[in-house]
């Protein structure tokens, strides 16, 4: 299975932004992952590892901040797909 490709961490807010519902990305920190991705109505859906623990933002800003308020800002490896 590719791994997707790895971007900056300080380029999510923008291809947050431009995510389109086919794609996705994850978040990768001391072995915790999120997945991110966007329904066809424009909101994003976080997923906190393999849990149930969703969360539906309208906004790529509250993501930005949901992810560095859960792993900070330093550390993490953000995989697009």
């Amino acid at each position: 299975m590719p791994r997707g490709t790895r971007i900056k961490a300080s380029e999510l807010a923008a291809r947050l932004a431009a995510l389109d519902a086919d794609e996705g990305i994850r978040v990768e920190h001391d072995g915790s992952k999120v997945f991110i991705n966007r329904n066809s109505s424009g909101i994003f859906v976080v997923q906190f590892g393999d849990s149930s623990d969703f969360r539906y933002l309208q906004s790529a800003r509250q993501v930005t901040s949901l992810i560095n308020s859960t792993f900070g800002k330093k550390g993490t490896t953000v995989w697009i797909y």
